[in-house]
């Protein structure tokens, strides 16, 4: 009898730790079961992240691509209107540099004719000196002659 009740005691303390251990193992299906489902949900989550920054990322790609393009296009034209800026510059420079050459010939050719005017003033003074002296000596011979003839008759 004694063995009996120990058996059975014995038994009933294996159920209770099998039954124990079940309870156990259901808790940690049950976690393992919230774990996945949970893994599950952040995995769909990371899916669909993903998927939307691939397209966020296609967009950027497109973007850039039509950024870089506007880009290269606006330094074609600034080189182009620095080009020709360049060479409007370099002309106007070659015009500016002929009109002061010009300039300079013509007030060469200025000073020349005035330097000739100026010669032939002086000499037209020199002449008129000249004229007037001999004047003075035609009218001093002249009263002398006036003065000798007035004396004579």
């Amino acid at each position: 009898v004694m063995e009996k009740e120990r058996e059975e005691v014995c038994h009933q303390i294996v159920m209770e730790r099998i039954l124990s251990e079940r309870e156990e193992v259901v808790r940690d299906h049950q976690n393992v079961e919230r774990a996945f489902a949970d893994l599950n949900h952040k995995y769909e989550r990371a899916r669909e992240v993903v998927a939307g920054l691939q397209l966020s990322e296609d967009a950027l790609k497109q973007s850039v691509a039509a950024l870089s393009s506007r880009h290269s296009a606006g330094e074609q034209k600034y080189e182009d209107t620095k080009t020709g800026a360049e060479d409007q510059l370099a002309r106007a420079g070659e015009t500016l540099a002929g009109r002061q050459r010009a300039r300079a010939v013509e007030i060469a050719r200025l000073r020349a004719q005035l330097r000739k005017a100026e010669m032939h003033v002086s000499s037209l003074e020199e002449d008129i000196d000249q004229k007037t002296q001999e004047n003075k000596e035609l009218t001093g011979m002249c009263d002398d002659l006036l003065v000798k003839l007035e004396t004579v008759s």
